[in-house]
């Protein structure tokens, strides 16, 4: 899960965890901008590292190297 942390705190974004399984973690990723706080779902698999973002109603793959940087 390091990955997923690092790639928050390069974006500014705060986790918030909706569930844990074995392989995987998903929740929202929560931005903070001029005291608006706007929301991503996310899906993070701890396996690959592959974080899945939903945009608009599509997803958005990124891979995540072990510093949390896209690949």
């Amino acid at each position: 899960m390091k990955p997923l942390v690092y790639y928050c705190r390069w974006r500014g974004a705060t986790l918030r965890l909706q569930g844990r399984g074995e392989t995987a973690v998903w929740g929202q990723l929560v931005f903070i901008n001029d005291k608006q706080e706007s929301t991503q779902n996310f899906h993070f698999d701890l396996n690959t590292w592959q974080l899945t973002l939903e945009e608009g109603g599509e997803t958005k793959q990124i891979q995540l190297d072990e510093m949390g940087i896209a690949v």
